[in-house]
């Protein structure tokens, strides 16, 4: 089972629940969420910090934010528009 957070609540929650990982975002502004709030890496480094179980970033993401990502704690990044190519 997986969860989707945006916030420290969602997290612990997702914890309580016994949740297998979850993906926390979004990290960078997207095209799908224009103007939502984004909380950086900054941000998610310290959601992972209240938890132990594995995040993973999502939100505005491609392969190039994987260094990144895994240098603030996450275990990956999810992604779509960032990792597959327009049909």
């Amino acid at each position: 089972m997986a969860a989707s957070c945006h916030d420290s609540g969602d997290v612990r929650a997702a914890q309580s629940l016994g949740c297998d990982f979850a993906v926390v975002g979004s990290i960078k502004q997207t095209p799908s969420h224009p103007g939502g709030p984004a909380m950086g890496w900054a941000g998610f480094a310290a959601l992972r910090e209240e938890v132990s179980l594995p995040l993973y970033g999502i939100g505005g993401l491609s392969i190039d934010d994987i260094p990144q990502a895994r240098a603030h704690g996450a275990q990956g990044i999810a992604a779509i528009r960032g990792l597959w190519a327009p049909a």
